[in-house]
């Protein structure tokens, strides 16, 4: 096998197995980071963008960048047709520039903006599906000219990535709908007491500050913020007869107070995306001693999240009875070591107090 040969076949080797931490991405711009690097790297270049295509489809956005100029690059645009990206985006064919002295297409406007120079350009299109999804452009061969084993790698590289950032396009794009519907429904939750406006908000910003400081991080912290906004879901349905066979045999009392844990825990647990945060809102009436509802649970048996969003709510009551400022500092401090290892968590307790003033 020749070296060359030997060498394709590596890169082809590093393009699939690049390739396999592509589809587990779901950040786009994490993701866009990953294919950018990736570029340079195979293709042996100073420097390697992504440009994806705009949702009116007129027009090119940088989204990732690399190189010395990397980020001053990324606030441009490119209109469709305009420079090698735009001409490769309008005729969705590849092009190999050399030199670009010598093209008609290419234009000095973002080198000229971005203090970056610009020697040669390999661009292809990201096409997922049959649609085109940007341009993706390696930047200033190091060694020699771009040729057509570039070109295939960076093909090859090109036609995974495209489809992995559709996909996680979409996967963003869900969960921006989730984010705002819970926020929708958070809201509707309030709605009817105006003295708890912004309640559910301040007990998740409050707990997942907290969940940072104990180290909590990736879908458990994910799970926390959910948690701690729809904590009190459950007052929404707390009188719905379709709900409340199922929790009423739970627990004695029958005010809102008792069974809205119960009754919010219900309503998210066949939720697949949500399933994970119905303990944390079933439990986080619980009191570490064991004098809380609606099990009286103790100690470690309650989940972490349960006891954060605990704490949080406890001192947001503090908000909603009008204290504010310095005056709220002193009050939440006071509140949180009273009720260390009763009410709260000592553990949490800790890391509240741990929160910058």
């Amino acid at each position: 096998m020749s070296k060359q040969n030997i060498n394709v076949a590596a890169n082809e080797e590093e393009v699939f197995e690049i390739a396999r931490n592509f589809f587990t991405a779901q950040d786009v711009d994490a993701l866009l980071g990953e294919v950018s690097s990736a570029v340079e790297r195979l293709t042996g270049s100073e420097a390697a963008s992504i440009l994806l295509l705009d949702a009116g489809k007129k027009q090119l956005t940088f989204r990732a960048a690399t190189g010395e100029k990397g980020s001053n690059v990324k606030r441009f645009y490119v209109p469709l047709g305009a420079g090698v990206a735009g001409w490769v985006a309008e005729n969705s064919k590849a092009v190999i520039v050399n030199d670009v002295k010598t093209d008609q297409r290419f234009t000095d406007q973002i080198d000229r903006s971005s203090g970056f120079k610009t020697r040669s350009i390999l661009a292809i299109p990201l096409i997922a599906n049959g649609h085109l999804v940007g341009v993706c452009e390696a930047v200033n061969k190091k060694a020699g000219e771009y040729n057509a084993q570039d070109q295939r790698v960076l093909e090859n590289l090109g036609m995974l990535a495209a489809h992995a950032i559709a996909n996680a396009r979409i996967a963003e794009d869900h969960r921006n709908f989730f984010s705002h519907m819970i926020e929708i429904i958070t809201m509707a939750v309030e709605g009817g007491d105006t003295s708890r406006t912004g309640h559910s908000f301040r007990v998740a910003e409050l707990s997942c500050k907290i969940g940072r400081v104990m180290g909590i991080e990736g879908q458990p912290y994910r799970d926390l913020y959910y948690a701690a906004i729809l904590h009190d879901i459950g007052m929404i349905a707390v009188h719905d007869l379709r709900y409340l066979p199922n929790v009423l045999s739970k627990t004695i009392e029958r005010t809102p107070e008792k069974l809205h844990t119960l009754v919010g825990a219900e309503l998210v647990k066949n939720i697949r995306m949500l399933a994970a945060i119905s303990p944390l809102i079933l439990h986080h009436h619980e009191h570490v001693d064991g004098t809380g509802h609606p099990y009286g649970l103790v100690g470690d048996d309650i989940p972490l999240g349960a006891r954060i969003i605990c704490l949080a709510e406890y001192l947001d009551e503090l908000h909603v009875r009008g204290l504010a400022g310095e005056g709220f500092r002193i009050a939440a401090e006071k509140m949180a070591v009273d009720g260390a290892g009763t009410r709260f968590d000592k553990g949490v307790v800790d890391a509240f107090l741990c929160l910058p003033k």
